[in-house]
């Protein structure tokens, strides 16, 4: 009889099946490993090694249990944000961002941007007439940005092949079902040199375009997602947002 094993085949007493190990994130910045808003300067608590930076001084950023826990700005400021990640700006890195999100319903402004003026990033919300959802923002838009937002949980998730074409940038969204296929597709998106949380980066010490809002998770991949691992992503998650 012969037992089946990713990557080649053993002489043995039955057939099986041993998967491939799963896909883990560089970086896993999840309210649900926390009880509370993380300690400035240390080691996110989920995969990776990154580093998180704290500017809360008011405080208007708390941790919340609601979903699993969240991250939520409320009478959100200009010196109250978070910012961690790698540095994926050269254009030729290959990456994928998920976040879940929800906007509160006060303040419109920008969610998940680049902790940098250059290259321009944007995911989740922006405060344009209002507040506008499902933005994927590299340089350029990929996909709507007209959305109104809501109130409910969304989940996106903004992809970069790494190399020049047509549809270097992809972008999915889903809230109850899973995405059955890109939201948008675009030939810009130049990445990011680190991730600011709740404002749009002024300089180190303020943002701009503050946001009210709740965020689950932040992950970030070195490489494209695959339409199928992004459903598998949403399998994993819907329930404890709520779907």
């Amino acid at each position: 009889m012969t037992i089946s094993i990713t990557g080649g085949t053993f002489s043995g007493g039955m057939q099986f099946f041993i998967p491939p190990p799963p896909l883990l994130p560089v970086l896993n910045l999840d309210a649900a490993n926390y009880s509370a808003v993380p300690t400035n300067g240390s080691t996110i608590a989920g995969t990776g090694t990154f580093v998180i930076n704290v500017a809360n001084p008011t405080p208007r950023i708390s941790w919340n249990s609601a979903n699993g826990g969240v991250f939520r700005v409320t009478t959100a400021s200009t010196t109250n944000f978070l910012t961690f990640g790698p540095d994926y700006s050269s254009g030729t890195q290959a990456f994928t961002v998920g976040m879940a999100y929800k906007w509160n319903g006060t303040l419109g402004g920008r969610l998940l941007n680049a902790n940098s003026a250059t290259p321009d990033f944007l995911m989740g919300l922006w405060g344009s007439g209002g507040c506008k959802m499902n933005i994927a923002y590299g340089d350029a838009f990929v996909g709507s940005s007209a959305d109104t937002a809501d109130t409910a949980w969304h989940f996106i998730w903004f992809t970069n092949t790494g190399s020049a074409g047509a549809s270097k940038a992809k972008s999915y969204i889903a809230t109850s079902t899973a995405p059955s296929g890109t939201y948008g597709t675009g030939a810009t998106n130049n990445g990011f040199n680190g991730l600011r949380l709740f404002g749009r980066f002024s300089n180190s010490t303020t943002s701009s375009e503050q946001v009210d809002a709740d965020v689950g998770f932040v992950k970030v991949w070195d490489k494209e997602l695959t339409l199928a691992e992004i459903q598998a992503e949403h399998a994993t998650y819907k329930t404890r947002f709520g779907y």
